[in-house]
């Protein structure tokens, strides 16, 4: 490599990041592969060329190792439980495995992808999302109905005057390797030609394949491995059988009429927990409100409570009650809302 292209690297690229004692360290890209990478950069056109320098410029500094988080201990699960009562299974599967990955000497966190199939509404992604906070591992979210092309995921090849690197390359461009993904609404994306679903995810769900995942931008095979894929679909058998295959699979049932209640004040205490006006309410929440909203679905409790945050404040108050649940809630019968199990 050129004293110049050394240069170039140090003033276009960050600090090379220090690991703490909470990680491990893989490899992330073999640093043969990028200077022959490097050494072919003269030949594309002025634009692309600065882009892959910036890139392979921040590559070269931050060196070929990576970090990957550690398993934590499977209790940290516990609490979802009891929030997502009808993902217990789920949530006993990611204890098991986590389980087994705290076993090895690196303790590193690897999960195979899953797919959560039910019906519309009964918390899919919301799981998901406190499933990724809880892991201690970054959250993305993938909706595969809006999806067309595999170029949003796959990138687009650097010769071409549009190029750009896809969501695989960005998702893996931070400190950790170790990402969730929720791929959203699996059974709507297409499965027919070569652009399809079912052909450009077979790769990456597969752990060896995934381990050399190379980016049409790029070009340089990268370790893509460490992303737990988490899929949710409202019809499983819509799904290419070849891509079913690749996931365990877990149906998610309605909650039990005797666990909504408690899903109520569980969706509550996650507004008090997540959002950065949270602590400006008080930690419980009134009975009547909890009456009022008792049957719905998680994501129409999600949208009324929010909404009922929204109104106390306008009134200055830092308790939510049952004025701000719309009457038209309160007055809708329970036995007619998302069911009983």
């Amino acid at each position: 490599m050129t004293r110049e292209l050394h240069q170039r690297f140090e003033r276009l690229a960050a600090a090379e990041h220090k690991p703490s004692p909470d990680e491990t360290r893989h490899p992330f890209f073999d640093v043969v592969e990028l200077d022959e990478k490097i050494a072919a950069l003269q030949n594309l056109p002025g634009d692309n060329q600065q882009a892959l320098l910036r890139a392979y410029g921040k590559l070269h500094l931050k060196g070929p190792l990576r970090k990957v988080d550690r398993a934590p201990h499977p209790g940290v699960l516990e609490d979802l439980v009891l929030d997502f009562p009808n993902f217990a299974e789920v949530t006993r599967w990611v204890q098991d495995q986590l389980h087994l990955c705290r076993l090895s000497a690196q303790q590193s966190i690897k999960l195979p992808p899953i797919l959560l199939d039910g019906p519309p509404g009964v918390g899919k992604t919301a799981y998901c999302q406190q499933l990724a906070r809880r892991l201690g591992v970054r959250f993305e979210s993938v909706d595969l109905s809006a999806a067309r092309s595999s170029l949003s995921l796959l990138g687009l090849d650097s010769g071409y005057s549009s190029s750009h690197p896809g969501r695989i390359w960005q998702s893996l461009q931070h400190d950790s390797l170790s990402v969730t993904w929720a791929l959203d609404e699996i059974d709507k994306i297409t499965t027919e030609g070569s652009d399809s679903g079912s052909q450009y995810l077979l790769g990456l769900l597969e752990p060896v394949s995934a381990a050399k995942f190379t980016d049409n931008w790029s070009a340089l095979p990268i370790d893509a491995s460490w992303i737990f894929y988490v899929a949710t679909s409202n019809r499983k058998a819509l799904i290419d059988g070849p891509l079913l295959s690749r996931f365990t699979v877990f149906d998610i049932p309605l909650p039990h009429a005797s666990d909504l209640r408690r899903i109520v004040r569980s969706i509550y205490q996650s507004f008090l927990r997540d959002e950065p006006w949270g602590s400006s309410f008080q930690p419980e929440l009134d009975a009547k409100v909890v009456d009022a909203l008792e049957g719905f679905s998680p994501r129409d409790i999600r949208r009324l409570l929010r909404a009922g945050f929204a109104r106390a404040a306008s009134q200055e108050r830092d308790r939510v009650d049952v004025r701000d649940i719309p009457d038209s809630v309160q007055k809708h019968p329970k036995s007619t809302r998302i069911g009983f199990v």
